[in-house]
């Protein structure tokens, strides 16, 4: 029942007045404030101190009846004072046994607001909620079949879809499958913008694989023969390869390789030319990797094998690579003299399309076409053949200005000059042998001359040296002593 307490009429009234709604009562007793009995001791010593002092003042000007009668009634107060203190320490000592009696009352009070609260609630929804209710159908049908047959044929066939796998395709049908789909691949190819470079590509099996060599090759496919579905990207693989330091390993990170190819399904999804933009964005990157290449190989070159010979001048990620040659710095503390030559490896800013470009600073000589055409191609991905390219031709150039020297001196000169390594032969008489002929080398790597000639003290080929690097006309007054 709900708690109730004394009206000013003494008569029982729920606790909020008559009129208040319903409330549950609440989950345990109301936290009192208590007082610590040392205080409350104190307080009543205060008080019959008070009042002792008071007697002391006021009982001298009463008569001694009075006097009785006051001490009387003050001893009586404080006895009732001093006796209920008494009594509440004692009942202090039982006091956790009425607690747990009102928290139990709480709680049964509690309860019994539940049920009541919830007999309304069921009495509210069966008169309004549940007047229109009706029981459906009794499944007469399905009782019969599971009672008579012992099974249950009235399923949906979506649930047998669901959990049934259907039955896998014949070899024939899927030969038909993919026959089908390369058709559709090799019309799509037809009717698309197909940029020159992804030319070299096989329909097989369903999909088409497209192959640039030295830089990616990707699988793809479609999922239906609309013209409006996307081309969708099965494998990707990328084929820089660096031969030189990497040992063969994968210069692409799995996780780098997934991102590029998420990178580039979006693009074929979004694009409207989804071929040419897949082939920009693979092949913008393969050329960024292949410029990183070949800049770790200078620097392997730096450290193993050319030394000060070859230095980076400028190198820009995803952009170019400048390489120094000959240096006249570092090859003037022989010679005294050197022209410092550079070899560029860029990308074409003005279209992305095209391999890594070349350019020589000076320009090579047009001595040599097939020199040169070596010299301005990194398809092979190595910085050290293309610096040994470059430099062969420089110094075919350098012995063809050696040459051109002697034939001013000596219309009848007969010397000739041996590219396998750049080499200019020159008779010291008329006739003589090969061993009787100067040989006059060009290294390729500091672009200097060495002069070999059997028979001469090492002395004077010394000095040979240091006279034609410094001075190229002065081999005729060499050739007119060694004569």
């Amino acid at each position: 029942m709900a708690p109730v307490q004394i009206g000013s009429d003494g008569q029982l009234v729920p606790i909020g007045g008559p009129t208040s709604a319903t409330q549950p009562p609440s989950s345990g007793p109301q936290a009192t404030q208590g007082v610590r009995l040392s205080l409350l001791i104190e307080f009543l010593l205060q008080r019959t101190y008070h009042e002792i002092t008071l007697l002391g003042e006021l009982l001298p000007r009463k008569t001694d009846m009075e006097r009785k009668i006051e001490i009387v009634q003050f001893s009586s107060r404080t006895r009732q004072l001093f006796v209920r203190l008494l009594a509440l320490v004692k009942w202090a000592s039982n006091a956790g046994k009425v607690e747990k009696c009102a928290m139990i009352s709480s709680f049964l009070d509690q309860q019994a607001f539940l049920f009541v609260d919830t007999a309304d609630r069921l009495a509210s929804l069966a008169r309004d909620a549940l007047v229109h209710a009706r029981l459906p159908s009794f499944a007469i049908p399905f009782a019969i079949d599971v009672l008579t047959t012992g099974s249950y044929p009235r399923l949906p066939t979506c649930i047998r879809d669901k959990i049934i796998p259907p039955d896998p395709i014949t070899k024939v049908e899927k030969q038909t499958t993919l026959n089908q789909l390369n058709q559709i691949l090799r019309h799509r190819l037809v009717t698309t913008d197909l940029p020159p470079q992804l030319a070299n590509l096989t329909v097989v099996n369903g999909r088409v694989k497209f192959r640039v060599e030295g830089e990616f090759e990707a699988t793809l496919t479609v999922m239906g023969d609309d013209p409006d579905i996307p081309w969708r990207l099965l494998k990707l693989e990328i084929l820089v390869e660096d031969k030189e330091t990497g040992d063969c390993r994968a210069l692409v990170h799995s996780m780098q390789v997934n991102f590029i190819h998420e990178l580039v399904q979006s693009r074929l999804f979004a694009d409207e030319k989804p071929l040419q933009d897949m082939y920009s964005c693979l092949h913008s990157f393969c050329l960024s990797l292949q410029l990183e290449v070949l800049h770790s190989q200078t620097l392997m070159l730096y450290r193993e094998r050319w030394g000060d010979l070859v230095q980076v001048e400028h190198y820009m990620p995803a952009k170019c690579l400048t390489l120094a040659v000959w240096n006249q710095q570092v090859l003037g503390r022989k010679t005294g003299t050197a022209s410092v030559h550079k070899v560029t490896i860029k990308i074409d800013e003005s279209d992305g399309s095209k391999p890594l470009q070349i350019s020589h600073d000076p320009p090579l000589p047009a001595c040599d076409s097939r020199l040169m055409e070596r010299a301005m191609k990194i398809d092979h991905l190595s910085v050290e053949k293309l610096l040994i390219d470059s430099v062969h031709a420089r110094s075919h150039q350098k012995l063809q200005e050696l040459k051109a020297i002697l034939k001013s001196s000596n219309p009848s000169d007969s010397s000739f000059i041996e590219t396998a390594l750049p080499t200019l032969v020159i008779p010291i008489l008329e006739p003589c042998g090969r061993s009787e002929c100067l040989h006059i080398f060009v290294d390729l790597h500091s672009g200097m001359f060495h002069p070999m000639l059997y028979g001469i003290d090492q002395s004077m080929l010394d000095d040979i040296e240091k006279t034609i690097n410094d001075d190229m006309k002065r081999i005729i007054s060499w050739l007119q002593q060694l004569k």
